[in-house]
């Protein structure tokens, strides 16, 4: 039987493992206990951001590209002009949609280190600082589709933000299999993925992509919201 950390550690992606081992390293040599999982303020991202290298290379050499690429191809088939992306992070998977032909695009995201790295990774589209748990956070853009990856797991107020969402909105979405410090939840399953989100939308769909033998798994939801 393998010990639970050590089983986080397999199926964990080695961007987000190294940025978990920097800051359990520094807390250990501080004299502190490491700290525990839930959601995390900017601060804590601006930290993680600003020290693992994997953020600041081209979206190619990124562990989610394989992932990335299925999106953004939906995204380009499905004819949306306008994405709102929640969660934008360092602007690897904008600029891969700038590179797909997308133009009009604005990425929200609650670190200001997120934001500014992704400015200068991709001038030609808008990104801001933004609390994604304010009521007003989607106001302001004309969006006809929402992708947000690898965001719902990070905060508890998941669901207040897709009841936020304007109706017809095409909707792209992953969420994990695997615990992480920042992580609120992860699911088992694609059926208790679809249980949690499936009634906010119509023509809801959810797909697991498999990364790794030990079982390492991401589910990518698409729907339009209802």
């Amino acid at each position: 039987m393998k010990v639970p950390h050590l089983v986080a550690a397999e199926v964990t992606p080695p961007i987000l493992l190294r940025a978990w081992q920097s800051v359990v390293g520094r807390l250990r040599r501080d004299g502190r206990a490491p700290e525990q999982a839930g959601q995390k303020d900017a601060a804590w991202y601006d930290k993680a951001f600003a020290s693992v290298p994997e953020y600041r290379v081209h979206y190619t050499q990124s562990g989610y590209y394989f992932l990335w690429s299925v999106i953004s191809d939906r995204i380009v088939r499905s004819g949306v002009e306008r994405v709102l992306d929640l969660g934008c992070g360092p602007g690897q998977f904008a600029s891969l949609l700038y590179d797909k032909g997308i133009r009009a695009y604005r990425g929200l995201d609650l670190s200001s280190t997120s934001v500014e790295m992704a400015r200068k990774r991709c001038p030609g589209f808008e990104f801001l600082v933004q609390d994604l748990g304010k009521p007003d956070a989607l106001q302001g853009f004309a969006y006809d589709c929402i992708v947000t990856l690898e965001f719902l797991e990070h905060v508890h107020f998941d669901l207040d933000v897709i009841q936020r969402i304007r109706p017809g909105t095409k909707f792209f979405a992953t969420v994990p299999n695997f615990p992480y410090v920042s992580h609120v939840r992860h699911f088992t399953d694609a059926a208790q993925v679809s249980l949690r989100y499936q009634s906010y939308f119509s023509e809801f769909t959810v797909d697991d992509f498999l990364e790794n033998e030990v079982g390492k798994t991401f589910f990518l939801m698409e729907g339009v919201k209802a």
